[in-house]
């Protein structure tokens, strides 16, 4: 065969498959444009179909809590024509309906002695309807009753506990007592919570290389169904430069009969402590208390007793004192004539 005959072979082979890739385009079009018809009647009929209403609650009575869960969403039957069914749910895909509970309810919660109250939802399917898309005929809801629990909401007061850890830069401490903006805040809340509602404690806060006074608002921990008033507070962290001071503090004693006379050695203790640069000159032994208790020379076998510190103040830190155990000697007082 020679190439006059290939090329003849070829061309008429290319033409077959022109007149093939032409036919099949044609038999698409039609298909496709039978299809758009076949949709456009569909959508030009009438139908009664299900739908779902999503919805979200909101205006609930301001004296009540509700204690039981809602459904999310309506089944609602309606009828109406294909178009504007699709309409509706494209125009509500995304979206959630809003579900006045004080309207629905005629008011009937707020301010009364009602806790419960049963919603016949077929009392509603004329402000649905409204809500729906223009052409759309609710003919029933389902559920047909929607149950709302309430419990009355009361309040009271608890103390604010703190929750702070805090970390000072060198040669800083606390120069104070740490004040909130208040002591006590109202929690409110239905009775069922409220009883295990003991304080209200405050968020974490974790502040490190403090070096001055500083001021933060912290909210309050949230517990689910109770709210706190106010939901913040402010609190006053008081930051000084400290020293090194020393102090010489005698022995109390416990538990001490009238008729004996223990005799301690040493009789004083020495402190040694950090305190700010403010209130150096302010400590005195007064602001210790230092003890060890009679009942243990009493019924012990040794000569020894421990030393314990009782009491120091809260603007010092770090406290330590030495000798941490003391001889004693135990004597009857002598009668006085």
């Amino acid at each position: 065969m020679n190439n006059l005959d290939l090329q003849k072979l070829k061309g008429y082979f290319n033409k077959e498959k022109i007149t093939s890739n032409k036919k099949l385009l044609v038999y698409l079009f039609f298909v496709g444009l039978s299809t758009i018809f076949w949709f456009l009647n569909a959508l030009s009929k009438e139908y009664t179909t299900s739908i779902n209403y999503p919805v979200y609650y909101m205006n609930f009575p301001k004296d009540k809590v509700l204690t039981n869960d809602l459904p999310k969403k309506l089944n609602l039957r309606v009828n109406a024509y294909g178009f504007d069914l699709l309409r509706y749910k494209l125009s509500t895909a995304f979206l959630s309906n809003p579900f006045d509970v004080n309207k629905y309810t005629n008011n009937r919660i707020t301010g009364s002695s009602l806790n419960s109250y049963n919603l016949l939802t077929s009392n509603i399917t004329e402000r649905i309807e409204k809500e729906l898309s223009t052409g759309i005929r609710l003919e029933a809801i389902s559920p047909d009753t929607i149950r709302f629990q309430f419990s009355p909401i009361l309040e009271k007061k608890v103390p604010v506990v703190l929750d702070l850890k805090l970390n000072y830069e060198q040669q800083f401490m606390k120069g104070g007592t740490i004040l909130p903006e208040f002591d006590s805040v109202l929690v409110k809340g239905p009775q069922s919570l409220l009883d295990s509602v003991r304080f209200a404690k405050t968020e974490p806060l974790e502040l490190l290389g403090l070096k001055k006074s500083t001021e933060k608002e912290i909210d309050f921990e949230k517990i689910e169904g109770v709210s706190f008033s106010p939901k913040k507070l402010t609190v006053n962290i008081p930051v000084e430069r400290f020293t090194e001071a020393n102090k010489n503090v005698s022995i109390k004693v416990d538990n001490l009969p009238d008729s004996v006379l223990l005799r301690l050695f040493p009789g004083d203790v020495k402190l040694s402590y950090f305190v700010g640069m403010n209130k150096y000159e302010n400590i005195t032994e007064d602001h210790f208390d230092v003890r060890v208790d009679y009942l243990e020379a009493a019924q012990g076998d040794g000569n020894k007793l421990k030393v314990e510190l009782k009491r120091s103040p809260d603007f010092v830190s770090n406290v330590r004192f030495y000798p941490q155990t003391v001889t004693f000697l135990i004597e009857k007082r002598k009668s006085v004539q």
